[in-house]
């Protein structure tokens, strides 16, 4: 062993420096994993909620805030150490009482801070019937929402696989007007929320482009990159430009937030979600500052989710919603301040409340590098959250009326070979808000 020695002045400093250093980077390091402690924990139901939901409810009792924001999700035996919004004492000792008195079951649970709410997903006891488990909840004052564990889905229709050559077959970005769009805005820096399934973030035309993804369905990676659905979704509103492949995106400059809440059996079948997990991404995108929510689904009336959507809207962001076919589901087209969209293919009324784009084969993106014609009014949905990213970035300050306004004045009509339709214009859009833009179809 070497003889001890004292050190000189020199590395005196250096090493002090070096303490110095490590301490810093130390302290850092705790910044860092305190923030990613801090994200939200990734919730996932067991099997049998997807293979059996009507064996499931939802309850909801109050639990005002106790702290800062807080991860959304928990399971029925704690919730982690990283929580600020915890579970009050009373909302715990009421949802155990309820669970007795009814003989339910808690799956899971999640406190919900931006609702002060505290969320139980129960397994009802067997020989009944949710619909009388939600009767004698509801009778209970204290119990805010009791509801089915409500199903959704994609609202997209099937279009067997093709090869194609992708960018010139996007009529609807003729219909739409962006090359003119883009002259004024690409969507620079807006957050678009797409709560959906899994998203091929690998594909050469999304790859880096987005900035978050959450999985509350599975832990397979691999699988939410081999998504279909949320891949054409997220093509529609973002795929690069200028990048000499593929297709372009309605405003290929946001920030995409990629939430799985549903899945998709096969690539032939919609995806499916439920209450469940549309509440956590729905509250997630709160929590992540989302400036556009894009909801390509529909499903019946949902009591906690129509709280939610309120929330977010409430909050000044925008959810742009696809309309349903069947008068039976409403949501999320039909609430006050969604921003409903239809396929432009099947009206030509002048006078309908609802926004309108191409959804009728229309060439976009899905899992593994690949392009394909796809259809519905999930696409419809997803072009017009690209118009509205495409408006924020030149006004964050717009609200809701004014960019149903904007989108409504700029609808024009279309007489193709198919026969006439009508969808919204993004340049025209664009030249109400922005002086002197210039629009090709105007």
């Amino acid at each position: 062993m070497s003889p001890s020695r004292s050190p000189s002045p020199g590395s005196l400093t250096r090493h002090a420096w070096r303490l110095c250093l490590a301490a810093v980077l130390a302290a850092a390091a705790v910044v860092l994993s305190n923030a990613a402690a801090a994200a939200p924990p990734e919730v996932r139901p067991p099997e049998e909620v997807r293979t059996a939901p009507g064996q499931f409810i939802v309850v909801a009792v109050a639990n005002p805030v106790t702290g800062r924001p807080a991860a959304v999700g928990g399971t029925a035996h704690g919730y982690g150490t990283t929580t600020n919004y915890r579970v009050s004492a009373t909302a715990k000792a009421l949802i155990q009482e309820l669970a007795r008195k009814h003989s339910l079951t808690p799956v899971s649970e999640w406190p919900i801070e931006q609702l002060q709410m505290h969320c139980v997903l129960f397994r009802i006891p067997p020989g009944t019937t949710r619909e009388a488990v939600i009767e004698k909840l509801l009778q209970d004052k204290r119990v805010l929402i009791a509801q089915p564990l409500n199903e959704f889905e994609s609202a997209t229709s099937a279009t067997p696989p093709l090869a194609v050559p992708y960018s010139r077959l996007q009529t609807n970005f003729s219909a739409l007007d962006v090359a003119e769009a883009h002259k004024v805005s690409r969507g620079a820096g807006i957050r678009v929320a797409i709560i959906d399934t899994g998203v091929d973030i690998e594909h050469p035309d999304l790859a880096g482009r987005t900035q978050l993804t959450r999985n509350y369905i599975d832990n397979d990676a691999a699988e939410f990159r081999n998504d279909r659905h949320g891949t054409q979704v997220a093509g529609l509103i973002a795929a690069a430009a200028n990048n000499g492949i593929g297709t372009i995106g309605v405003a290929p400059d946001v920030k995409l937030l990629a939430y799985k809440a549903c899945w998709q059996p096969s690539p032939s079948v919609g995806g499916r979600c439920n209450s469940f997990t549309l509440a956590q991404a729905l509250a997630d995108a709160l929590l992540a500052h989302a400036q556009i929510i894009n909801l390509s689904l529909v499903g019946p009336s949902d009591p906690l989710l129509e709280a939610l959507v309120g929330k977010a809207i409430d909050a000044g962001v925008v959810v742009v919603g696809a309309v349903s076919d069947d008068p039976r589901f409403g949501f999320p087209a039909k609430l006050p301040r969604v921003l409903p969209v239809a396929e432009a293919e099947t009206s030509t009324d002048e006078g309908s409340n609802v926004l309108r784009a191409p959804a009728r084969d229309i060439v976009t993106l899905v899992p593994n590098g690949h392009y394909d014609f796809a259809s519905g009014s999930s696409l419809a949905t997803a072009q017009v959250t690209g118009v509205v990213a495409l408006l924020l970035a030149r006004n964050q300050k717009l609200s809701v009326e004014r960019l149903r306004t904007l989108l409504e004045q700029s609808t024009v009509r279309h007489d193709t070979t198919r026969g006439p339709f009508l969808s919204v214009n993004a340049c025209a859009a664009l030249a109400q808000l922005v002086p002197g833009a210039v629009c090709a179809q105007r």
